[in-house]
């Protein structure tokens, strides 16, 4: 069920553009429909494109960089992260 909402959503332009020549315009049921349809569409736009940079400012965040003063460089932090790593293995055996 989700593999064919993410392809209606993936071909959801042609839709619009195909329907957007065989709508009726002479009927209010047609154009209200159209126009639902349409701002659903950029509604889950609009969503997709929130989440996604939530989602990117969760996984690269900065915070931690900027408040350790004992990393200047980025081969610092590299360092910090392979002890990281490091101690993360030696917890699981």
């Amino acid at each position: 069920m989700t593999q064919f909402i993410q392809r209606l959503i993936r071909w959801m332009p042609l839709i619009l553009l195909f329907l957007l020549f065989m709508v009726d315009r002479d009927k209010v049921i047609h154009q209200v429909g159209y126009i639902v349809l349409l701002l659903s569409y950029t509604a889950i736009l609009i969503l997709r494109i929130l989440y996604a940079k939530e989602n990117w400012h969760r996984e690269f965040s900065t915070d931690d960089i900027a408040k350790d003063s004992k990393v200047e460089k980025m081969s610092d932090y590299e360092n910090r992260l392979i002890e990281e790593e490091n101690l993360v293995e030696e917890s699981h055996k």
